[in-house]
């Protein structure tokens, strides 16, 4: 597994994860997602690098994932302002603006559910570190793969 930097850690709670109350999580219809095993793809493009970096990331996990994307979307609500927009009966966008003292930024995801076993998400998150500029476009893409096994 890839390990970041503090300052990168920093930079994914604060702008990455977009924080919003639990009352405007709920307007998100994660309960549509079965909980099981997932696998999940993420598919980085470092924009600020030049040459651009791209990486690949693949994890799974086994559980709800109501439960893991409501933790992501509230692992920053004391650090950042958002909003969450219906795009569509199965789309949402999630914006977040982030200012704090060495770490400035925004943050936009869209989240698709595209059934009960799929869902994606593009983010967009830009900002900086202690002055240092990062531009991040990720691609995600999760599919139920099955029962937990225990």
């Amino acid at each position: 597994m890839n390990r970041f930097p503090p300052s990168r850690i920093l930079l994914a709670l604060a702008v990455s994860v977009a924080s919003v109350s639990a009352l405007a999580i709920d307007s998100i219809p994660l309960d549509q997602l079965r909980p099981g095993l997932w696998k999940v793809e993420r598919k980085m493009e470092k924009l600020d690098l030049n040459p651009v970096e791209y990486e690949t990331r693949n994890s799974e996990y086994c559980a709800s994932p109501k439960k893991e994307l409501t933790r992501m979307l509230r692992a920053a609500s004391m650090l950042c302002k958002s909003t969450i927009t219906a795009l569509a009966d199965n789309k949402y966008q999630v914006q977040a603006r982030c200012n704090l003292p060495g770490v400035t930024g925004s943050n936009t995801t869209i989240i698709t559910i595209v059934s009960a076993d799929e869902y994606r998400a593009d983010v967009d998150t830009e900002g900086s570190v202690f002055g240092k500029q990062q531009h991040r476009k990720e691609q995600i893409s999760a599919s139920r793969a099955g029962d937990c096994t225990e």
